[in-house]
């Protein structure tokens, strides 16, 4: 999701954010309609001291719940988006696990080597198996929606080398393009995304705006674009784009002028 606030004359620096409510209530609502059940913790990390964790899920609700899991090895591609391949690197069972009311199990995960240089990264993947039911829906009837979890496994070098950097920033037609690279070697998580500040000649804030980015694995990159409103561009002189890991912090300054806007 990306937000954008487009800072009046004189107006305050205060940024309600309401589409982050609405995309919370969403949410909210899509996990209880796909059943009551709670997975913790929500992100493994292995190393050479620890080469094996547990994942515990607990049926919160009033019926049993089937869970079948899977590991798939998570890489990024050039656009910087998520794909999965098979893998056999990452050892966890059970593999299909059934739940009662009220109880939890625990599935086990385990590494079967430590990489040397660079982060390797994984999902393990959790969801309800649908039950099959023995009658036909009737019209109209609504359809329950099985949400799957797909839990972060990070299997770390022996020696952590965060590092990223905002390149290629440039506004052009009014388009704000960049990219965020990880020249690191482990991955880096941007919790508020990348924000875009905007001033004006006088160093006045007339824009905000959020770009939609979490994950940047070791060695990939996220290349984003924004475009700037009309009637804001033409009096940008600057833009400031950060986005704050929790290892590092990367910023990237530009100057803005009209004829970027056309």
């Amino acid at each position: 999701m990306m937000r954008t606030r487009c800072i009046p004359r004189g107006a305050g620096r205060l940024w309600r954010q309401v589409a982050v409510l609405a995309t919370a209530a969403m949410l909210a609502t899509q996990a209880a309609a796909a059943g009551e059940y709670s997975i913790s913790p929500l992100r493994i990390t292995l190393d050479r001291e620890t080469r094996s964790s547990a994942v515990t899920l607990t049926n919160t609700g009033d019926a049993p719940i089937d869970f079948q899991a899977a590991v798939m090895e998570w890489q990024q591609d050039p656009n910087g988006l998520d794909k999965y391949v098979p893998t056999t690197e990452i050892v966890f069972f059970p593999k299909i696990l059934t739940i009662r009311p009220g109880e939890n199990r625990v599935v086990r995960i385990g590494t079967q080597s430590i990489p040397t240089a660079v982060e390797r990264t994984f999902r393990l993947f959790v969801e309800p198996i649908p039950k099959r039911s023995q009658e036909p829906l009737p019209p109209g009837a609504n359809v329950a929606v099985q949400l799957r979890f797909a839990l972060p496994i990070f299997v770390k070098p022996p020696k952590s080398d965060a590092a990223g950097e905002i390149e290629g920033a440039a506004l052009r037609a009014g388009m704000l393009s960049l990219v965020v690279r990880n020249t690191g070697n482990e991955h880096l998580r941007f919790d508020d995304g990348a924000s875009v500040a905007g001033l004006d000649a006088q160093g006045r804030e007339v824009l905000a705006h959020r770009l939609d980015v979490r994950y940047v694995l070791a060695g990939a990159a996220r290349p984003l674009s924004f475009q700037v409103p009309k009637d804001v561009c033409g009096r940008l002189a600057s833009l400031e784009v950060t986005a704050r890991a929790e290892q590092v912090t990367l910023r990237r300054q530009l100057v803005a002028n009209r004829a970027d806007c056309e």
